[in-house]
């Protein structure tokens, strides 16, 4: 019956039928009471997708949010197939629409902390997560325009088992919430992650980030050498055989010295 509902509305949306598409759409055609007053519903849904590493049921991508899996492919197989977040505590960095903080719940994280700096995504990410019913132990945060760090919003004592993130890959200049997706404004983001880092992870936990551009990567490697972080790529391709940008993303994991070796130096 849902097959049939989504069928029927991409034909209205194709022929102009229906326009815009609201959330409302996808509450009926899944089941779902819209009587959630603390869910955004006024954001246009984009499309709906069926991912094959999400159970019971669909992901919904608003408008003016980042959306390509393909990034992800090699971290949702980590977390699905190694128990990377079983029994974990999570902070996703920059969670879009959920897909991440999604798959971690399903797969056994005790807890999951996302933040963004768009509010169209932490609202996309709530939605997601309450309609796949995995919202009880998420916790989502936005992060201001005025102070975009990696850590920002967390508070001086929070540490996590695992720190994952997509982040944006290019140097360039914000005109609008989507663009956080794509430009990371003089590298602060990555800086910043790396910075805080020691602090943020727990001992013998792991970070993992993906990149999807061969610069960045290549400034991750130098920056995480120049402060002491251990760099690895977790991806049998070679750097030099790929175009600047490309698909799948590649899986970084990123390991700091314990604090108390940096104290010790």
């Amino acid at each position: 019956m849902l097959r049939h509902a989504y069928s029927f509305f991409w034909f209205a949306v194709a022929t102009n039928w229906i326009a815009p598409v609201f959330i409302a759409f996808v509450l009926i055609a899944t089941g779902c009471r819209p009587n959630r007053t603390d869910l955004d519903t006024d954001h246009v849904v984009r499309q709906v997708w069926e991912m094959d590493d999400v159970a019971f049921g669909d992901i919904v991508q608003f408008e003016n949010v980042f959306w390509e899996p393909d990034d992800t492919i090699s971290l949702r197989r980590m977390i699905i197939d190694d128990n990377l977040v079983n029994g974990r505590d999570v902070l996703e960095i920059g969670t879009g629409t959920g897909l991440l903080a999604i798959v971690c719940l399903q797969n056994g994280a005790d807890s999951v902390l996302a933040t963004d700096v768009n509010p169209a995504a932490i609202a996309n990410a709530k939605y997601n997560a309450a309609m796949l019913e995995t919202e009880k132990n998420l916790q989502l945060r936005l992060v201001p325009k005025s102070s975009q760090g990696a850590f920002d919003v967390l508070r001086n004592d929070e540490a996590f088992d695992v720190i994952l993130s997509n982040p944006p890959w290019e140097d360039g200049t914000i005109h609008e919430d989507l663009d956080h997706a794509f430009y990371d404004p003089g590298f602060a983001l990555m800086d910043s992650l790396l910075q805080g880092l020691p602090k943020r992870l727990r001992p013998g936990g792991r970070c993992l980030v993906v990149y999807g551009n061969v610069s960045a990567i290549k400034r991750l490697r130098e920056q995480s050498t120049a402060r002491g972080i251990g760099f690895k790529i977790l991806d049998e391709r070679s750097l030099d055989d790929l175009e600047e940008n490309f698909l799948p993303g590649m899986l970084i994991e990123l390991t700091p010295k314990p604090l108390d070796a940096e104290t010790d130096r």
